[in-house]
């Protein structure tokens, strides 16, 4: 769900926060450490660091004893300028957070709540009952076990944190927490509609729910938050690959990006090392696990005394070790991102296309994919119109990251066969791309793209599986929504 740095900072902030709210107040108990580790499946560990941090900061007490009390006494006023100054910089970011997540994450739900187990339904049933816990505890759980079915950590990743940025914080409220109090109505109705497999009903329900919720929040900043923004905005941020050991996944994806590009060609050599590191402004050590890692990924081949040689997908996918956890994970980062954009990607392709600008660039993609040849192009030149041109800044943020994403399945590319049965295979879905932007036939064009995005999820699982990267299987979507 995300590295330790980035867990101990989400959850110091949503208590601190509270702290400042009211919503514990002066010498209140919070929650005890095991609770917290269990409720946001984190390790004892983190929570710890955590709780050792708001003390640092003076929010709270600890003791062995008496566990962790609130220390700071606030006076209304400034609870109230806390909240004002909380949400007011926020504004920008949280009202596009509302506008997406519906349109991003309705179909996510509604698949999801559909495959759960029976034991999960009768789990979130449960947790739906009268409790002592805070609301925004229980709706982590919840989070976790709807979402948990699609087998996706980096959609469960996203969803978790874009709460936690603006839903928890508005739950924390105390007049919202008793506005809320029966809150988990719609979603025992949704539970119901799962056990009667009232898909058609399920589906209303997700979007309904959404559109409240967004709603709500909205009505919230209309008639409650009247500060003006005062200091920096904070935007809602989401990177996968934040730890300082990591910073070798970004520069390979950058060199991936040139890969693709033409800018580093098949058969030929990658920069020497030291010029990557003063290039990229990072370590020799971090050059040294990037062209690990893209030796091991099968895109490139160290030769000694000569240097990395740009590999052809032919070659890559002989030469890539999917036998190496690294690897395995990155390909899962790459099936996972298709599976969010196959479920997303429809509904955004008809959101962009109202810029004129999106639909002639996009024209221009697919006919310069018909003359050079390389009609497997078109899964890629057709996401980035949306991580350029969609009108929602969350939306061209999480696409940026998918589609990037999408560079680790580098070596599975050549798996589609030769270059005139790749061809022939894509070109249908080129024609009729082309066919429904000449005709402004948007829904036409939202159902193509689905229909290609899905088909490369599905192709993508079945070679993974193959190769023994079973993890992938469950992620393959046979019971698409029809629309």
């Amino acid at each position: 769900m995300g590295n330790v740095l980035e867990l101990n900072q989400i959850i110091y902030c949503l208590l601190a926060s509270q702290i400042e709210f009211g919503t514990y107040q002066y010498k209140d108990s919070l929650p005890k450490m095991e609770e917290v580790s269990r409720w946001f499946s984190v390790s004892l560990d983190t929570v710890k660091t955590v709780y050792r941090q708001l003390k640092a900061d003076g929010y709270i007490t600890l003791t062995k004893k008496a566990g962790a009390a609130v220390a700071v006494q606030f006076q209304e006023a400034e609870l109230e300028e806390n909240i004002q100054t909380f949400f007011s910089r926020r504004r920008d970011a949280v009202m596009d957070l509302c506008q997406s997540m519906g349109p991003l994450f309705s179909h996510a739900q509604w698949l999801a709540m559909k495959r759960a187990a029976p034991e999960r339904l009768d789990e979130l049933e449960r947790l739906c009952a009268p409790s002592e816990i805070l609301m925004p505890y229980v709706m982590v759980q919840h989070i976790q076990l709807i979402y948990g079915s699609l087998n996706n950590e980096l959609l469960l990743r996203f969803i978790w944190q874009a709460y936690i940025f603006y839903q928890a914080p508005f739950l924390s409220l105390p007049e919202n927490l008793t506005a809320f109090e029966d809150g988990d109505g719609p979603l025992l109705y949704m539970i119901g509609l799962c056990r009667r497999k009232d898909w058609d009903g399920l589906w209303q329900s997700v979007i309904s729910f959404q559109e409240q919720l967004a709603a709500s929040i909205r009505r919230f900043y209309a008639n409650r938050i009247n500060m003006k923004t005062e200091g920096e905005p904070v935007p809602f941020t989401w990177n996968a690959y934040r730890k300082s050991s990591q910073r070798c996944y970004s520069i390979a994806i950058e060199l991936l990006k040139e890969v693709r590009q033409g800018i580093l060609a098949p058969d030929g050599f990658l920069p020497p090392p030291a010029r990557i590191a003063e290039y990229k402004q990072v370590s020799a050590t971090t050059v040294r696990r990037t062209l690990m890692l893209l030796n091991q990924l099968g895109v490139t081949q160290s030769i000694n005394g000569v240097g990395t040689k740009v590999l052809s997908t032919q070659d890559s996918a002989e030469n890539c070790d999917f036998n190496q956890p690294v690897i395995r994970k990155r390909l899962l980062d790459f099936i996972q991102s298709l599976q969010i954009l196959a479920i997303t990607c429809g509904e955004w392709a008809k959101g962009v296309v109202v810029d004129a600008g999106a639909v002639s660039l996009w024209k221009d993609r697919l006919a310069y994919i018909k003359e050079n040849g390389r009609y497997e192009s078109v899964v890629f030149a057709s996401l980035e119109i949306i991580t350029l041109y969609s009108p929602i800044q969350t939306v061209r943020h999480l696409y940026g990251h998918l589609v990037c994403f999408l560079l680790w399945g580098y070596p599975l590319r050549s798996m589609h066969g030769s270059r005139e049965e790749i061809n022939n295979f894509y070109f249908p879905y080129i024609t009729s791309l082309s066919a429904s932007l000449e005709h402004s036939d948007w829904e036409g064009l939202s159902e193509e793209l689905e229909r290609l995005i899905l088909h490369e999820l599905q192709f993508a699982a079945a070679r993974l599986k193959e190769l023994g990267v079973t993890e992938a299987a469950e992620l393959a979507i046979s019971d698409f929504r029809e629309k």
